[in-house]
Parts: C-alpha cells; structure tokens; sequence
C-alpha cells in the first residue's frame, strides 16, 4: 500500500510541475510575439521588445542566484506555492500596464518570481523521484516546455487578436494561480532537507573552487554565446516577419505552432544521437544550421527563406546546440558540486538572455513606417557569437575527455 502511495504521490509531483513548467514558459515566451501587438496598442517602439525579454531574464538571473542561497532552507511547497503566486502576480499586473515603463517593471515583477520556479520544482522531482525513475520523470516534465511552444503560445496569440493584448496576461495569470492551489492541495510538504546549520549563511554555496575552474569557465563561456546568439534573434523575430516581410498576424499562432512541432520532434531523437556520438558533431552540425538561417533569412533582404522556414530552421538547429551543449556541461562539476555549479548556470543563462535581448533593441532603430532597422545589425552579431561557441565547446569537450580518462 505504501509503494502504491508514493508511485501515485510522483505521478501527481510530476503532473504539478510539468503544469508549472508549462505556465512558466508560457508566461516568458508569449512576451516575443505579442510584441507587436501591445508595442501598438501601448505606443511602444517594436524595437524596444529585447529590453522587455532582457528585463524578465535578468530579474530572473538575478533571483535565481539569490534563491541558491536560501531556498534550500524553506519547504518545497511552500517555497513552489508562493513562487507561482509571486509570478501570478507579476504577470496579471502586465495587463494593467498603460506605457513601456509600467510593462517593464511589471515583467522585472514576474521575472523575481519566475527564476526560481524551474529550480523548485526540480528539486521536487529529485526529492520525490527515486534515482532509476529519475531520467524518465524529468523526461515527462520537459514536455511541459514542448508545450508551451506547441499549444500555449498560439493560444495565447488567438486570444490576443479576439479579446486584446492584455487578456493573455489576465490569462496565464489565472491558470498559475490555480497551479498554486493544486499544488497545495496535492505536494506533501517536502521539509526533511532542511538540517540545522552551524556554519553560517552562505557556507552552503561553495563556488570559490568552481571558478577555480577552466572548464567551468569554459562551460559558462559557451552557454553565454548560445544564449546571447540566440536572445539577439528571438525577441525581434515576431515584429520582423510581421512588419518587416509583412507576415499575416492571423498565421503568428500557426508559425509558432508549426516551430513547436518541429523542435518536439527533433528533441525525441537527438539525445539519442549525442549519446552515440558525442555532443561536438551534433552542435557543430546545429551552428552550421543557425548560421545559414541567420545569413538567408535576415542578413539577405531581401530573405531567400520565407518565415515558416526561418523559423522552423531557428527552433531544429537551435534545439541541436541546446541539447548537445547542455549534454556536455553536464559533465563538467563533479558529484558534489552539481547543485551550485547547476544554480550558477542558470543565473549565467538567464544574464546571457538578458544581455542578448537588450543588445538587440540597442543594436535596432523603429523606421517611419514601423519597420525595423539594424536587422543585418543583429544577424551578424548573433553569427559571430555562434562561430565563436563552436571554438569553446571543442575546448570544452576536449577538457571534458581529459577529465574522464
């Protein structure tokens, strides 16, 4: 009877924080390509989208490094609960901003709140999970992600053009307040991990000897270019095809539809394939793809690849270096330094998209006629960050194989 309980009690853990997941990266990605929508309705310049995107991901960066260092000594489900509050809160109020400045701190709001979510809930998952069902529960969590690009997005975008910019908000805000309830209702409470500490505060967030590290450095240096290379892109990519190349509004929901299909099935299949081969052909073979979309859909106006191909192209290879390069980093900390080497890479992560988004809206000008300029600007920074990331992480595997022998 016990073991049915705590199969039925990972089975709720797992359906939790896929819908948390699920809401989260909702909530962060429907910002890009509405961009256009409350850039219009809040007299916004289109180019300005990378700040909003880059505000949310510092915010998180930020709270993230700060929630390494304490949220281990609160309860998981009081930590989660008042996470997705917090990020409730945050994004509803987006809907009641009236100009940029108020949207702007409104996402900063939600950012606080969201960084620390992912973490939660994976260290739930690890509480809850044993270690050999581990792999296939973390599995089914990422579809979460997945489905966020597949369903959530579109539907968000639908509801933008039938009810207004601001109803996506009020919408996502919703659904994560009630996550929060079920989520009280069903997680147990999760407290055995905290243990008295004699040490001091921050004794329990030992980076001293990971900076010590080349390899660390190395793998922080790579996650950077494939963050910043794709965060210069990804928040413009929606105001580009939609002014730029005059892409119908009412198809945004099906092109990203359309993007989500082709970056799930490509996700079935190539982590088997690095762990085959190795990570090096696989992201060299996703930088060569990036690289040409960046060249044929937005360096070359006009583009020779329409908007379902550049996007389609953006989602495949930038899901081959994703997975290839976290592959590797994984390799990098030992045993005991995964838990701070893994909330140092998601502080690193998310400064590198801020970074990126807001280099973008500097590197953008909103012409007269509301098209963007400097796009060749953005394409040709972004290529120089993805050649630059195929020398790091072929330093990087190299490091790794000396490790292993």
């Amino acid at each position: 009877m016990n073991t049915v309980n705590k199969s039925t009690q990972e089975k709720f853990a797992i359906f939790v924080i896929a819908a948390v997941q699920f809401v989260n990266i909702v909530d962060f990605m429907m910002v890009m390509p509405l961009g256009p929508d409350f850039a219009k309705a809040l007299g916004i310049r289109v180019s300005h989208m990378g700040v909003l995107a880059g505000a949310y991901t510092l915010a998180a960066s930020v709270s993230g490094l700060l929630g390494s260092i304490f949220l281990d000594r609160l309860p998981r489900r009081k930590a989660l609960v008042w996470s997705i509050l917090g990020l409730s809160l945050g994004t509803a109020a987006g809907a009641l901003a009236w100009d940029f400045h108020s949207l702007l701190w409104a996402r900063v709001f939600a950012g606080i709140f969201g960084g620390p979510t992912t973490s939660i809930g994976l260290a739930i998952i690890g509480d809850l999970v044993p270690h050999e069902r581990r792999g296939a529960a973390l599995g089914k969590v990422m579809i979460g992600f997945s489905a966020a690009s597949i369903f959530g997005v579109p539907i968000g975008l639908e509801v933008a053009r039938i009810a207004g910019w601001s109803s996506p908000f009020i919408m996502v805000g919703l659904m994560a307040v009630i996550i929060a309830v079920i989520a009280r209702l069903v997680l147990p409470e999760l407290s055995a991990h905290i243990t008295a500490r004699k040490q001091g505060f921050f004794a329990n967030f030992p980076i001293k000897d990971l900076l010590r590290q080349t390899a660390v450095w190395n793998s922080y240096g790579l996650l950077c270019c494939v963050m910043m290379s794709g965060f210069l892109i990804f928040p413009n990519i929606a105001g580009y095809v939609q002014i730029n190349l005059e892409f119908p509004r009412q198809e945004m929901g099906q092109l990203y539809f359309v993007g989500g299909i082709a970056s799930l099935l490509v996700m079935t299949f190539c982590g088997r394939l690095v762990d085959l081969w190795g990570s090096l052909p696989w992201f060299i073979l996703g930088s060569i793809g990036f690289f040409g979309a960046l060249w044929l859909g937005m360096y070359m106006q006009p583009p020779l690849i329409n908007p379902y191909g550049l996007f389609v192209a953006f989602m495949v290879f930038g899901t081959f270096r994703n997975i290839s390069m976290q592959t590797l980093s994984s390799k990098v900390p030992r045993r005991e330094e995964r838990a701070s080497y893994m909330s140092l890479q998601s502080a690193v992560q998310h400064a590198a998209m801020a970074a990126g988004g807001i280099l973008s809206s500097r590197l953008l000008e909103t012409a007269p006629d509301g098209k963007l300029l400097g796009i060749d600007h953005i394409a040709v920074f972004s290529a120089v960050l993805v050649v630059f990331a195929v020398f790091l992480i072929v330093a990087l595997a190299r490091q790794v194989r000396y490790r292993e022998n």
